[in-house]
């Protein structure tokens, strides 16, 4: 015999009220939905505005590599007074970059007095300083280019009085170290040598395609170049641009390396 189902009470089968009840839930479970596609909305526009700010970072940084192609090499460097580690122009966010080099290690001495006829300097210790030439020393006030040695011997082969110092006498126990920052005299100096002094500044303002500010920060140093097997070669001036936000916390956006060779001028 089939089984008869024992009908509902009359107080379970009535609907009166649940009409309020389900329009509460419905209303909660769309409001839930239109949040989530809000939220979605909100990061897309994030992430629109950061993606227009890096690419206008990246013109401005390109737009000023581009002025540098145009400069006279002998011209390419910064005034040490502007990018010196104390006391000058260049701001901690300057110095903090890992490209700046503040050019006092490494560091030894001279193991013996230098003349300023001479060609050969000895050192007391090569460490911490290139395995093998070519690269740039400061003795004294002295810009020396090192052509033979590094940091496994004492006794380096030298080109005297470069990047427009004088050759000179100096005692032993005098200061070496590793020249890497690119420093040419401003033109805003009394004396600067004719088409050797350098207009540029090591940290600028610039207005990008979007009216915004950008804080343009340019590190010229010296680095050495190698061939696919590994040789060393002659040095080049390397040029970093770093196109950050123009107030604190000065974020990044953009950051373009170029190498500057004195054979071509770029």
């Amino acid at each position: 015999m089939p089984v008869r189902s024992r009908p509902l009470p009359a107080w379970i089968r009535d609907e009166r009220g649940f009409g309020m009840v389900e329009l509460l839930a419905a209303m909660t479970v769309m409001l839930v939905g239109l949040l989530a596609v809000f939220s979605l909305f909100q990061a897309g526009i994030v992430q629109i505005k950061r993606a227009s700010t890096a690419t206008t970072a990246a013109a401005v940084a390109d737009a000023e590599m581009e002025k540098f192609r145009a400069i006279k090499y002998e011209a390419l460097g910064l005034d040490s007074s502007q990018t010196c580690p104390s006391g000058c122009g260049a701001d901690a966010v300057y110095q903090d970059d890992a490209v700046y080099a503040a050019d006092d290690a490494p560091a030894t001495s001279l193991g013996g007095s230098l003349t300023s006829a001479a060609t050969t300097l000895t050192v007391t210790a090569g460490t911490g300083f290139p395995a093998t030439a070519e690269f740039r020393v400061k003795v004294d006030d002295e810009i020396i280019l090192v052509t033979e040695g590094g940091s496994t011997s004492t006794t380096w082969t030298v080109k005297r009085g470069q990047d427009g110092t004088a050759a000179a006498a100096h005692n032993s126990g005098a200061s070496v170290t590793l020249k890497q920052r690119v420093d040419v005299v401003s033109c805003s100096s009394a004396t600067p040598e004719p088409d050797t002094c350098s207009d540029l500044v090591p940290t600028k303002s610039a207005t990008g395609a979007d009216g915004e500010d950008y804080r343009v920060d340019t590190y010229i140093t010296w680095t050495q170049v190698t061939s696919f097997d590994g040789t060393a070669g002659r040095t080049v001036k390397k040029i970093t641009v770093v196109v950050r936000d123009a107030a604190p916390p000065y974020k990044q956006w953009a950051r373009l390396v170029s190498i500057f060779d004195e054979s071509t001028g770029l």
